[in-house]
């Protein structure tokens, strides 16, 4: 029933602790999370901090107006649509070059007594393979999270500055694919009211 119902009124934060992030990936065909609340299962690899601006969803739907002999529109034919997250990486390691760029296209090498940890991102032609992704995010005791089945980086969607006086972050484009289903993307919300 609708009304007024401030408990439907979501802030969403990042749902992250000390050593898990908001951000998770896991390889194509995993599980999918089965609501907004329950912790994702070791298949899932968790990513650092994105930066302020959070994540930004997309829906883009394109229609071809179909017309009768006298020109009017009697329907619209939906013709092209996409859906895609925005996001930048606030935190640079190799979860986030991997991420961007491909494993093929990032060495890591160890720390040593005189240099620490290098992750050495190698720039080109290539785009990084698709896996399902997971924002998970809270209000108090309300929970969201978006799924995307099938993701793929498909742009550096800005340009990455090395300036002193701001963080150094990668602006990236997250194309969201078919799942098979005729959808591309999830979203669960849970307004954290428990029945009595």
């Amino acid at each position: 029933m609708a009304g007024i119902n401030p408990a439907q009124v979501y802030l969403p934060t990042p749902d992250q602790t000390k050593t898990t992030g908001a951000v998770a990936v896991a390889p194509l065909g995993t599980t999918a999370p089965a609501d907004a609340r329950t912790a994702l299962p070791n298949a899932w690899e968790s990513g650092g901090y994105i930066d302020e601006n959070g994540i930004a969803l997309g829906i883009s739907k394109s229609f071809t107006a179909i017309k009768d002999w006298a020109q009017s529109v009697v329907r619209k034919a939906l013709t092209d649509f996409d859906g895609t997250i925005a996001l930048s990486f606030l935190q640079v390691d190799q979860f986030a070059a991997e991420r961007i760029l491909g494993e093929d296209n990032v060495t890591v090498t160890a720390a040593t007594q005189t240099a620490g940890q290098n992750i050495k991102m190698a720039i080109g032609a290539q785009v990084a393979p698709a896996e399902s992704w997971c924002f998970s995010m809270k209000d108090g005791e309300r929970r969201v999270r978006v799924y995307v089945p099938n993701g793929q980086i498909t742009e550096i969607s800005g340009d990455v500055s090395f300036t002193p006086g701001a963080a150094n972050v990668w602006p990236c484009t997250l194309s969201c694919y078919d799942d098979g289903t005729g959808h591309s993307i999830y979203v669960i919300y849970d307004d954290g009211v428990v029945s009595a």
